[in-house]
């Protein structure tokens, strides 16, 4: 029992590994840090002028919000990828092939971007104190790591659906570069979700990353664990829901490329 734990968990970090370093292994630094902070912070500058375009004056809610959205892009867009680039390069097939079990293969391609994100998140909120004076006196910085890394975590889950839509179309990376876009909207990075009409307000909280990204924003304003609490739980059972979801929604969808025959059809 232990030796099948162990072995389940050394594949799992293989896995993750060699998916990280297959994906980053051909960017230089400058590339890698441009794509992680440089894009972000000139898309949060756009956010920040179009806001005060339209009165609103609080440029540090939309700093704040375009920093947390951070983690969640790396575990999507990074599981996403994981997982359309195998079927473009031709290689799915032979990992799929593999007598390893399905679930430490798929889950292990999340670790790494959900630990990149997270760091990336943490540089951002410290690079927003230095350059917009985003004060971090009175923050609990531990619970704002929390939050952070559950982000990273629970978007992962979209990331895993998004990556299992790849297997059975080329368009995969198109369809989450537009959901990415909607996340702008619905979860409250850039304004309230209250702000939202009522039926884009019910879908925001059925979506991870809402009550995430609420729950940072109450520990930026100084508040402790047992006003998180229940953003934090709720987060966590959404964030389940879809890891779930994307898990057998691969499994569904890897039985159905294989009998049509484009498993790794271009």
């Amino acid at each position: 029992m232990i030796d099948k734990f162990v072995h389940i968990i050394r594949i799992y970090f293989a896995e993750a590994w060699l998916s990280y370093q297959g994906r980053f292994a051909i960017t230089s630094p400058f590339g890698y840090i441009a794509g992680k902070l440089g894009f972000p912070f000139f898309l949060m500058l756009f956010f920040i002028f179009m806001g005060k375009y339209v009165g609103f004056s609080d440029p540090l809610y939309i700093v704040i919000g375009n920093i947390l959205l951070i983690p969640a892009s790396s575990g999507m867009g990074g599981v996403t990828l994981a997982i359309s680039d195998e079927r473009q390069w031709g290689t799915l097939s032979y990992v799929l092939g593999s007598p390893a079990p399905r679930g430490p293969v798929f889950m292990g391609r999340a670790f790494y971007y959900i630990v990149d994100g997270f760091v990336t998140a943490l540089l951002g909120f410290g690079i927003a104190a230095g350059i917009f004076g985003l004060d971090l006196s009175t923050v609990n910085i531990f619970l704002l790591m929390i939050c952070s890394l559950l982000i990273a975590v629970t978007s992962s889950g979209l990331g895993f659906l998004f990556g299992s839509i790849s297997l059975v179309t080329r368009d995969g990376w198109m369809i989450l570069s537009t959901f990415l876009s909607f996340l702008y909207i619905l979860v409250g990075v850039n304004f309230p979700v209250a702000s939202l009409p009522m039926i884009l307000q019910k879908l925001s909280w059925g979506l991870p990353l809402t009550r995430g990204i609420m729950a940072a924003r109450l520990v930026m304003e100084g508040e402790g664990w047992s006003s998180i609490s229940s953003l934090i739980t709720g987060e966590v059972l959404v964030g389940l829901v879809y890891i779930f979801i994307g898990y057998f929604f691969f499994l569904f969808l890897e039985k159905r490329s294989m009998h049509s025959g484009t498993l790794d059809a271009m």
